[in-house]
């Protein structure tokens, strides 16, 4: 019988994949149980002030659906951490994760979750520069990581204004119905680029980083735990409520077409036409929206007056991401970009909830559920 491996074989593996390319800020990593970030050197070669951190757990029984490779479980580890630095507005520099391994683990196992974690980490410019190894009942990887930003650029949850734009960017939804369709709650076909709004988050480092710089946004979140669940985060800590209109929620094509594929096979015998069929569906995708986690986008507040600025750095964004991305293999290709923002709603300055829109059938405002994702909850 081979030999399981031990927690050196795994670190071997890991440490070949996360060879350091370039090294201005970072030392150590290699041999050391530490990695050494040289704030000097930091400060004066990229303009930084400040540095953030953030750190964020996901694991197999809650996280991982079933029919993703090592490859996405390695690469979705690093987004997630990743997300929260881009809803700050700052640039990623360092990962570090401590990972918990199933004893069925391989070497070969090892190397292809690690390159998911490398490519999505080097995608936006930082570097892995170490963690720590053992073995688990299941897949368990928390992340660990370092930002950097100047201090005129931070944004926070907390300052939302009332009258400002709510605004999100990308599509609501998709991965609600990528993770239905990874489970077989809805046994429709979808596309690999579709299914990789769920499988391949793509966090939004650089909107984030133009926002910031843009001096035009009040507050910021991402949307990894729902939309719902977001927005409440920002009326809490901003001391404002919200009201969203359900038909300015961005819903992609596809997620509508899979949805309304579904609706048509089930709904057969009630004779439904495709009007009634079409507000359906896209009132299931609208509870997708602001219900289940996943989508990774960025939800920001702006004053009204400065929403030209706005329309400009996504212009900008826009034009500067289409030749990075056209050279990378799997994430860049999954429908991230161009990248869009919609204007969803306003805060509002009365006191009585956070509310949605709804026109679909009639015109009322209702409060929004206070609902959201919930990691202790073994859903997948």
């Amino acid at each position: 019988m081979k030999d399981r491996p031990t927690e050196k074989d795994f670190i071997r593996v890991f440490s070949r994949v996360f060879q350091l390319k370039n090294k201005p800020l970072l030392f150590g990593s290699e041999f050391d149980d530490c990695a050494v970030l040289k704030l000097a050197s930091l400060s004066q070669n990229l303009l930084a002030e400040s540095l953030t951190f953030s750190t964020d757990t996901v694991r197999e029984s809650t996280d991982f659906p079933k029919g993703m490779t090592l490859w996405q479980k390695g690469w979705m580890s690093a987004a997630v951490n990743l997300s929260d630095l881009a809803a700050m507005g700052s640039k990623p520099v360092a990962f570090l994760f401590s990972a918990g391994l199933p004893r069925s683990f391989t070497l070969e196992d090892a190397e292809e979750f690690a390159r998911g974690i490398q490519e999505c980490v080097s995608f936006f410019g930082a570097e892995v520069i170490g963690g720590d190894t053992e073995y688990n009942e299941e897949l368990s990887i928390t992340g660990t990581v370092i930002g950097i930003l100047e201090n005129k650029n931070v944004i926070y949850r907390k300052n939302a204004k009332p009258g400002d734009f709510l605004c999100v960017t990308g599509h609501t939804g998709s991965a609600g119905v990528a993770l239905s369709v990874l489970l077989n709650r809805i046994p429709e076909s979808a596309s690999d680029a579709f299914l990789k709004n769920l499988t391949e988050p793509f966090p939004r480092i650089y909107e984030g980083m133009m926002l910031a710089k843009s001096g035009a946004v009040n507050s910021m979140i991402d949307t990894s735990d729902g939309l719902a669940s977001s927005v409440y985060e920002l009326s809490a800590l901003s001391g404002v409520f919200f009201e969203i209109d359900e038909q300015k929620l961005p819903l992609e094509p596809e997620a509508l077409e899979i949805v309304s594929t579904r609706l048509k096979r089930k709904t057969e015998m009630n004779e439904l036409n495709e009007d009634q069929t079409a507000q359906e569906a896209r009132l299931i995708l609208i509870h997708e929206s602001l219900y289940t986690g996943g989508d990774y986008e960025l939800l920001f507040t702006i004053p009204p007056e400065k929403l030209s600025v706005i329309e400009e750095v996504f212009r900008k964004i826009n034009e500067n991401a289409a030749a990075q991305l056209k050279t990378y293999s799997s994430a860049g290709k999954s429908g991230r970009y161009p990248c869009k923002f919609t204007v969803i709603g306003k805060a509002i300055a009365e006191k009585e909830n956070v509310n949605i829109r709804q026109t679909t059938y009639e015109e009322q405002r209702l409060p929004l559920l206070k609902r959201g994702y919930n990691s202790f909850t073994k859903d997948i």
